[in-house]
This record gives C-alpha cells, sequence and structure tokens, in this order.
C-alpha cells in the first residue's frame, strides 16, 4: 500500500511555510563500491541528504522567497503519523513555474540538507 505525505511544513525564522503540492525525498547513498586489489569491498559514504517539494503559487498572497532559504528545516508528515525531519534546509535550484490543468501553478524547488531525523 502506498503511504503519501499528509502535511509538507518548511519553517524559517519562525514562519512556517505550508503551500506544497508534493514531495521527493532524494534519494541517499550509503556505501559505494571500490575496487580491491584481491576484489572489490564497499566504503561508507557521506550521504546528500535533501528533498524536492512542488510548491503551488498562492494567489492571493505574494510568493515567498525561496532564494533566502538557508538553515532552515523541513517537516514531512506522512498518513501513518511518521514524521521526517531534514535541518539545515538551503535551496538549491528554484524551478520554472508551470501551470497544471487545475488552474493552480506551481514551482519545483530542490532543497539540500544537512541533517535527516525520522520519528
Amino acid at each position: 500500500m502506498k503511504e503519501y505525505a499528509s502535511a509538507i511544513v518548511l519553517e524559517i525564522n519562525g514562519k512556517k511555510i505550508d503551500d506544497f503540492k508534493s514531495v521527493t525525498e532524494k534519494k541517499r547513498t550509503i556505501r559505494k563500491v571500490v575496487k580491491l586489489m584481491g576484489g572489490i569491498g564497499t566504503a561508507n559514504v557521506t550521504p546528500e541528504l535533501g528533498a524536492t517539494v512542488e510548491y503551488v503559487v498562492p494567489d492571493s498572497k505574494t510568493q515567498f522567497d525561496f532564494d533566502s532559504v538557508k538553515n532552515g528545516t523541513l517537516t514531512i508528515t506522512y498518513e501513518s503519523g511518521a514524521r521526517v525531519i531534514y535541518t539545515g534546509i538551503t535551496t538549491l535550484e528554484i524551478g520554472e513555474a508551470k501551470a497544471d490543468g487545475e488552474n493552480e501553478i506551481n514551482r519545483t524547488i530542490d532543497f539540500a540538507a544537512t541533517g535527516r531525523r525520522p520519528e
């Protein structure tokens, strides 16, 4: 059974932004294969943490300034009640604005994080 995110909240300097349609947690590489003299082995790597969100551009209020996001917190709450908290959130890339068939304008925002904590 698929599990969907029921809440996505970005917190920056006490301000909470929750105008998100979807979230994708980035792939985390834990180990990589290394060549050894007698074959192959594995080595631990520092995982690159982050997430990509679909931001719904609000009609009635000013868009959030994602250029200024540094050291934020992104909390993803799943239907089961499980939460994943990303700390040290920084904006990497702000995608193009695109309209879907429901008259919403969405923008893809790519974040990097320094920490990840499941709860």
